[in-house]
């Protein structure tokens, strides 16, 4: 098994006639797999994991632990706005074999951080898995704060680490400064993933990494100690990662999918709208010279 760090794949979902599309997650696996990530990570935020389904999520996390290689640690995202959802899914995920878990705060509710302490709290004292929590305030209009996390770990060893997608550089600092080495600080925002290493962060959760090696190669050489040569790699993946915010999210990333790599078309889960042809093309146009 893999260790929770390097550069996990917050994998897409693909869907064909309403269902997952099997053939495209084969071809995403054996891709991930030759780019030389560490890990997979269904149902985060780039697989759309807050308008799947609970009956669609089982199935693609079946699919997904199914197919992925041996040495690539499996992160089940597992968070849903219903607490009870939540440890249902988890105690599921962790039947199926699941390295870890991914578990968002909850959303749209503004939440204080004693209301997210005393959520966490009860997930954790429920489960028998490594926990890494997802903070995406900007989503989910809760940010948990360092010193609620740190409150955490002290009372329960299952908790493992923290994805940060805040974009938000000095709340990513915080992390780093409260936690300390022992704890797995993972960044979720592709353009900040260097600066982040020199931080200490473990690695990143990196969305790019579902058509495009360049966070892997960033990680490489900067733990190769080659941290120029990692400067120019992360010029053109934070250029790529700018690129991919002009359009929509998480279609855009399963166009590049589709055009880079699949070949074939794909269609996001239901109701997003896929990109059109004519920004579908234009999308592969400037993101093809970066890789």
């Amino acid at each position: 098994m893999s260790e929770l760090k390097g550069i996990i794949t917050p994998t897409i979902t693909p869907i064909i006639k309403g269902d997952l599309d099997y053939d495209a997650v084969d071809s995403l696996i054996e891709f991930l797999a030759k780019a030389g990530v560490n890990g997979i990570f269904p149902m985060g935020s780039t697989g759309g994991f807050a308008i799947t389904s609970v009956e669609l999520q089982v199935k693609i996390l079946e699919y997904f632990m199914d197919k992925k290689k041996e040495n690539m640690y499996f992160l089940a995202g597992v968070g849903r706005n219903s607490f009870d959802e939540t440890l249902t899914m988890a105690n599921y995920a962790k039947e199926l074999g699941a390295d870890g878990l991914s578990i968002v705060t909850p959303y749209y509710v503004n939440m204080s951080q004693e209301s997210l302490f005393a959520y966490y709290d009860k997930l954790l004292q429920e489960l028998d898995i490594p926990v890494l929590i997802y903070n995406i305030p900007q989503n989910t209009n809760n940010n948990i704060s360092a010193d609620t996390v740190l409150k955490l770990r002290k009372e329960h060893s299952n908790l493992v680490g923290i994805k940060d997608s805040s974009s938000n550089f000095s709340n990513f600092s915080a992390f780093i400064d409260v936690l300390g080495k022992d704890f797995v600080i993972l960044q979720g925002q592709d353009d900040l993933l260097l600066p982040s290493l020199m931080m200490g962060a473990k690695g990143g959760i990196c969305g790019t990494s579902n058509f495009s090696d360049l966070t892997v190669k960033v990680y490489k050489e900067y733990t190769k100690g080659n941290i120029d040569k990692a400067r120019e790699i992360q010029k053109n993946l934070s250029k790529m990662k700018k690129i991919m915010g002009k359009y929509e999210f998480p279609q855009a990333y399963i166009a590049a999918f589709s055009g880079l790599i699949y070949g074939k078309e794909m269609q996001s889960i239901f109701p997003l709208r896929d990109l059109d042809k004519e920004a579908k093309e234009k999308l592969l146009k400037e993101i093809q010279p970066l890789l």
